[in-house]
């Protein structure tokens, strides 16, 4: 049985309110961010983001995986990248969830060696039982242990089509 941790309400006004967040931040900075989503997770997470920043966005995409069910193989699967130069770039890595920061992190060291001007972070969900070790700089919402699903989060690729963030009861 599905059950609903952050409904559909709550999210919209989140992201909102992380686009308020995240304009504040750039505003004296620069116009134009370059936003990297971080696929297949974080689709849902960035376009509503996206949609809501009053700047100019460029997009681009990453998909790596390392998890199979609800754990973590360890290994890293790069099977898209960027195809765009962010080199002298304001860019914002938008994540769907944070847990133990092995991918992020590898993502991080690939991104810092193309030389942007700015790397910020932005995650919808972190969790809070591993020291994940990585800076984020804005986040929508904190969890503890618990395997979420829903608005783009998975288990085994069903469920991301959930308007909500939830859990499965067991």
């Amino acid at each position: 049985m599905v059950k609903v941790l952050i409904d559909q309400e709550t999210l919209r006004k989140r992201v909102e309110e992380l686009a308020r967040e995240i304009e504040d931040y750039y505003r004296d900075k620069t116009d134009t961010i370059h936003a990297i989503c971080i696929l297949k997770g974080s689709v849902h997470f960035f376009s509503d983001l996206v949609l809501n920043l009053n700047m100019n966005v460029k997009y681009s995409f990453i998909h790596v995986s390392s998890y199979q069910g609800t754990a973590s193989t360890g290994r890293l699967q790069v099977k898209y990248w960027i195809d765009e130069p962010i080199q002298n770039e304001y860019v914002l890595l938008v994540e769907d969830i944070v847990d133990t920061g092995l991918t992020l992190q590898h993502i991080v060291k690939q991104l810092k060696k193309q030389n942007p001007k700015d790397l910020k972070i932005v995650s919808l969900i972190e969790k809070t039982v591993h020291d994940h070790g990585v800076k984020l700089d804005f986040v929508g919402f904190k969890v503890g242990n618990v395997f979420l699903i829903g608005y783009g989060l998975d288990y085994n690729e069903r469920y991301r089509n959930l308007p909500f963030i939830g859990y499965v009861e067991e």
